[in-house]
């Protein structure tokens, strides 16, 4: 029952997730504390979305960083894509990490130490 609230809780990213899920169609997949874990040589980088990370396989994207965004999409619920994802994705959009301070800012600090991520 638990497993279904969080779903429900979680809906918006759950369904984008799933939705990318078939778009980037993963070579692998694993699952890690409850997760889904993709990786797909289509991506080019990680996003998370609900229960669902994407990852590109030779990317330095750090899986427990994406794990701390779960963290964060659990606490907050329908929140979470107008607030970090929307947050999130535009910092990835504009190549924010090529500077090195792309995990320095939020919404990044903190999925970072959701994730157990020391830099």
């Amino acid at each position: 029952m638990r497993d279904l609230l969080m779903f429900i809780w979680q809906l918006p990213q759950n369904l984008l997730g799933l939705l990318l899920v078939f778009i980037y169609r993963p070579e692998t997949q694993y699952y890690r504390n409850g997760m889904s874990v993709y990786v797909s040589s289509r991506m080019s980088g990680g996003i998370s979305l609900g229960r669902y990370i994407i990852l590109r396989r030779d990317t330095p994207v750090n899986v427990a960083h994406e794990f701390g965004h779960c963290k964060q999409s659990q606490m907050l619920g329908w929140l979470y894509l107008p607030t970090v994802g929307l947050a999130s994705g535009l910092r990835a959009w504009l190549n924010l990490y090529k500077d090195g301070h792309y995990y320095d800012s939020w919404p990044e600090n903190w999925a970072d130490r959701l994730g157990g991520v020391s830099r």
